[in-house]
């Protein structure tokens, strides 16, 4: 159910029986030598997608680009300020607003800081709509991953394993060290934050499953 492939008419009709909507927001950045610079974006794709399936609720345009310092200066990485992101998101959710809708679900699947507190920051200033980040992040996967969840490591490897196999070069992950340089990730060579090693299509299943049924119950409370 997108957005963009109704007409405003069907966008009409939908409204006067629910008036809510997921907002699928990514980033375009480095994920190692093993993933594509997509990698946030298709899981966040994938998670709007799989609820919308589930609930009915429409999906909205990806939002691609994101905030995050930590992964700056690898090739291919392109940030937008904090602010920046902030008032384009709250833009949207007015226009939304503005379209007749009433909720939006907004799920990230870029974890950096900042950027999750630059759209919750957009969220809390549009009173005309009731926004929600919904943070899969802050789940307990401990009972299937083997190793702490960061970046392009298990944990998102196994996700795009299980969600886009033809995008994921596994014989060249490279595990790497997870350390900080005051509250900033010290950059590794290949651009990875865990052990990528670890991942499997079964545990991005799991992993998938648990998101889903997660989040499909804060779409149905928030509703």
């Amino acid at each position: 159910m997108e957005l963009v492939d109704l007409t405003w008419k069907e966008v009409e009709e939908y409204l006067k029986k629910r008036q809510d909507i997921l907002l699928p927001v990514g980033a375009v950045e480095e994920h190692g030598y093993h993933l594509p610079l997509s990698t946030d974006g298709d899981i966040a794709r994938a998670v709007c997608a799989e609820l919308s399936r589930r609930t009915g609720v429409l999906v909205a345009p990806i939002i691609w680009y994101g905030y995050s310092k930590s992964t700056r200066g690898y090739s291919g990485t392109v940030m937008v300020g904090k602010d920046e992101l902030k008032n384009y998101i709250r833009s949207i959710l007015e226009g939304f607003a503005e379209s007749g809708f009433r909720v939006v679900y907004i799920v990230s699947g870029h974890f950096s800081n900042d950027h999750l507190r630059a759209i919750e920051d957009a969220a809390e200033e549009v009173r005309e709509i009731k926004a929600k980040l919904l943070d899969f992040s802050n789940l307990d996967f401990s009972d299937i991953l083997e190793s702490e969840p960061l970046h392009a490591c298990e944990a998102e490897t196994s996700l795009m394993l299980f969600l886009h196999p033809d995008k994921v070069q596994m014989d060249k992950a490279k595990d790497e060290e997870i350390a900080y340089e005051g509250d900033m990730l010290r950059k590794t060579q290949s651009g990875v934050f865990g052990t990528p090693s670890l991942a499997t299509r079964e545990k991005g299943r799991l992993l998938f499953e648990r998101i889903i049924s997660e989040l499909g119950k804060q779409v149905q409370f928030y509703y």
